[in-house]
């Protein structure tokens, strides 16, 4: 983001920490819990969410170099995605033309060719038919009509999209909203891809995105892991069309710079602070000092409340160097994710897990958000907003 917005938010949190936070809710929000069990509304949301619109997958660093491919199917669709000889970022179906066979199995790697495991019908970077196996017992294929099929993608501002099914191409900046400009100043392209988790819970895919929505929770869930390093209930508070921004307080970044003496514009941003944007429909995109996180939150199939994570972690080439070097024990990346799940699958997920059980219980028929909690009514309302139903409205609890 743009160092005069850097300085608007440090000026936020810096009342806050001194004044206490602001509210930024208009009131009390209630959300009916039959949102986290029904199976219609689900069976709506991966049409909607996760077959028609755009997808913010990845960085640019999940594909490092020409011939780099990263094979994918967290969002329901198996999606090849690939850097091809000339550079350019491209993503297909991950289905053989011949029997539909899953091409490439999940993961990464360098390949400029990709045999399917059924029968060796092999398909190029660019998607093209390169191959039929015994094409002269087979019988004719035409093979410029029986490459992979290309699904709408598009890379800018080091970021990563793709439309899951054929349709219109995708524009990042029109995806994006008004968070463009926050993208295109975090020099994600010079991010580096460093490793990979999936996590499933039993919970709906919404509370899960619901845990990264406050810090309202953060002195009393988290009161042996954040609570020492992140001000909890004080938060920014910013809206970009379906997408969320909110900025978390740092106490020990805050405590190492002399805010009387040096110049707001001389702070160091991101060592003072945690970002973390919601990416409409599912994504968590957090920003850190050490590091850049991209969440992606899915349905787990067609039962309301199975859910999975995909949560990829990306460094700069530096903090690379030393992660990939065994002597340097303080900073690896088995700490990186041991010290992510300890916070948000064994804290934030299990609560969310209890949830999800009084909403299948019947026990209540919906829950709250409070005035400082503005995000969550937010997430809410852009899903509901984004199938055509009522959206959540303030009301007296």
């Amino acid at each position: 983001m743009r160092t005069e917005e850097r300085q608007r938010l440090l000026g936020i949190l810096q009342h806050g920490l001194e004044h206490g936070g602001a509210v930024h809710g208009d009131g009390i929000v209630k959300s009916p819990l039959e949102d986290f069990t029904c199976r219609d509304l689900l069976a709506e949301e991966q049409r909607v969410f996760f077959r028609e619109t755009p997808l913010f997958m990845g960085l640019s660093g999940d594909l490092p170099g020409n011939g780099s491919y990263w094979a994918d199917s967290q969002t329901g669709s198996a999606i090849l995605m690939t850097r091809d000889d000339a550079g350019r970022f491209r993503a297909f179906a991950n289905s053989c033309r011949h029997r539909g066979a899953q091409v490439v199995a999940d993961g990464r790697g360098a390949r400029t060719r990709f045999a399917c495991p059924f029968h060796a019908w092999t398909y190029g970077s660019g998607g093209d038919l390169i191959a039929v196996n015994r094409a002269d017992r087979f019988g004719p294929v035409d093979r410029a009509r029986h490459g992979l099929v290309e699904l709408p993608s598009a890379e800018r501002h080091g970021t990563l999209w793709v439309r899951p099914t054929p349709g219109d191409a995708v524009d990042v900046d029109a995806c994006l909203g008004g968070l463009a400009d926050d993208m295109a100043h975090w020099d994600l392209p010079r991010q580096v891809y460093a490793g990979s988790q999936v996590l499933e819970a039993r919970m709906n895919w919404k509370l899960a995105i619901d845990t990264f929505g406050e810090n309202y929770h953060f002195d009393v869930l988290h009161r042996e892991t954040l609570a020492s390093d992140i001000r909890g209930n004080l938060q920014t508070h910013d809206v970009f069309g379906s997408h969320y921004r909110m900025v978390f307080a740092s106490i020990p970044g805050f405590a190492q710079v002399d805010t009387d003496r040096l110049p707001v514009a001389d702070w160091p941003f991101r060592r003072m602070t945690l970002s973390v944007y919601f990416v409409y429909p599912g994504t968590i995109f957090l920003v850190t000092a050490e590091a850049v996180h991209v969440v992606r939150i899915f349905p787990d199939g067609n039962e309301p409340g199975r859910s999975r994570t995909a949560h990829s972690l990306y460094v700069s080439p530096e903090a690379k160097t030393r992660l990939d070097d065994p002597a340097d024990t303080e900073w690896t990346l088995e700490d990186r994710f041991r010290n992510f799940n300890e916070v948000v699958f064994e804290e934030d997920y299990r609560t969310a897990e209890a949830t999800q059980r009084t909403a299948e219980a019947g026990v209540l028929d919906h829950i709250l958000f409070g005035r400082n909690e503005p995000a969550l009514p937010h997430y809410h309302n852009a899903h509901r907003r984004g199938l055509g139903r009522p959206l959540l409205q303030t009301e007296s609890a």
